[in-house]
């Protein structure tokens, strides 16, 4: 594609300056159902955005075609939204920045590894999930799926930015029957190396996750230690990294509002982006081409940093964190790799003084039971007791319930198990002094 022609035509139609990326992904993936091949398919994507400056207003377009007329349509675009930007001021297109920390995180034997192969590790799996023990009545989903991204950003400044990355994810689900009683349970591995999935880790965690449910109850409701797992921390977690976005705090819609540089957490509690480390979610550049850094957004329970792109950091007079995101047709802000950094215990160790506590394991129904302004949720959970400093019987219909601020003040620690999950945070299993629990 030949980007040139674009700024030409975009030039010669009065547009200040203007921004071009260009993203492109290959898909492969398929599933597996009753030893039968379902799904199969390959994929080829490509997503052009566009954005440009016409008298002090800032215009935006995108399509998903590359062919003849592509971008006079998107100079059309960018005419027709800035003329009727409600926005006043002066926009304008981020130059580039000094230093971009570019890394090459493709790995090409992921590609290279034969579709074939891929398939028959599914077809095994399915039967070894099966045989794993009698009371696995079925694997009612077996998923695979790798992904090829290229990223490009060309700016009228000269600025060209280049970034290729690859993953793979699969995915089980089993369900297990005992009398009358049916469970399920699923697992998930993912990475830029087949070398990451572990087979036998991920059958056992799979069909221990689903076999520990039998004979789940409620407990009592009360205020007990809770240890959540990393998966579930994440999530709890990634509401609070959303109330450090400029946007939210200048609007007055997050609960962090005036609390830059004070104390809002647990001493334990330190909370970093980092977007540099080379996983699946590594990135050198944002969308307005603002070069990515590692930082500190929580430093030893005080807060250092909001997340800026270029047009919230004006306002707050500062400099963009590299966190600008175009998100329908608007600049946003997102973030990727936080790092919530855990501790030295095993998990074993980091429960063995909790006398009567919960571990919770799921939950469900965040989306509607957080209120974003104060931090307040409450949502349904699954996990175990713990008793006398050992995991011991299963408990469902429960209620988890507290609040994000509360409950960052509260931690009494973290243990050593680190994991990546899919909502691009890295945590551990975390143990709160208290938490309330509801039950029979």
């Amino acid at each position: 594609m030949k980007v040139a022609k674009f700024f030409e035509l975009a030039k010669a139609n009065g547009i200040e300056e203007c921004q071009l990326t260009i993203s492109k992904s290959k898909t492969t993936g398929f599933s597996i159902f009753h030893s039968e091949l379902e799904g199969f398919q390959i994929s080829d994507d490509i997503s052009i955005k566009a954005c440009g400056v016409v008298n002090g207003k800032l215009g935006s377009s995108s399509t998903q075609k590359d062919g003849k007329g592509c971008f006079e349509f998107l100079v059309e675009g960018i005419l027709k939204s800035a003329k009727i930007s409600e926005k006043e001021g002066e926009a304008s297109i981020f130059p580039g920045s000094k230093k971009y920390h570019k890394k090459n995180v493709f790995n090409p034997e992921l590609g290279n590894t034969p579709i074939e192969d891929k398939i028959k590790t599914a077809l095994s799996l399915e039967k070894e999930i099966l045989a794993y023990d009698s009371r696995i009545s079925e694997v009612t989903a077996i998923q695979y799926e790798e992904k090829e991204t290229v990223s490009e950003i060309y700016n009228s400044h000269g600025l060209k930015l280049k970034d290729k990355g690859n993953y793979f994810i699969m995915y089980a689900g089993a369900a297990a029957k005992d009398g009358d009683k049916v469970k399920e349970n699923y697992e998930i591995s993912y990475g830029t190396s087949l070398s990451t999935y572990n087979k036998d880790e991920f059958i056992k965690n799979l069909c221990d996750g689903v076999l520990a449910k039998f004979g789940a109850d409620a407990c009592n409701s009360g205020k007990y230690p809770t240890v959540l797992k990393n998966s579930v921390f994440a999530s709890l977690a990634n509401y609070f990294i959303h109330s450090t976005i400029a946007e939210e705090v200048q609007r007055g819609s997050s609960f962090l509002a005036g609390k830059l540089g004070t104390k809002i957490a647990s001493t334990k509690i330190t909370i970093s982006e980092k977007p540099l480390l080379p996983n699946i979610f590594f990135s050198y550049f944002d969308d307005e081409g603002v070069a990515k850094e590692n930082k500190d957004i929580v430093k030893n329970g005080v807060l250092k940093t909001y997340l800026y792109n270029t047009e919230t950091a004006k306002v707050d007079g500062v400099e963009s964190t590299g966190n600008g995101a175009y998100a329908g047709g608007r600049l946003a802000t997102s973030y990727s790799n936080i790092y919530i950094k855990g501790g030295k215990a095993t998990f074993d160790e980091m429960i063995s003084g909790v006398k009567e506590g919960v571990y919770i394991t799921e939950i469900q129904g965040l989306g509607t039971g957080m209120n974003p302004r104060s931090g307040d949720f409450s949502c349904q959970a699954q996990g175990f007791m713990i008793e006398d400093g050992k995991v011991t019987k299963p408990l469902t219909l429960i209620t988890l319930s507290g609040n994000l601020f509360k409950m960052l003040n509260e931690v009494s620690g973290f243990d050593n198990n680190e994991k990546l999950t899919l909502s691009s945070i890295i945590c551990s299993d975390i143990l709160v002094k208290q938490m309330s629990i509801g039950g029979k």
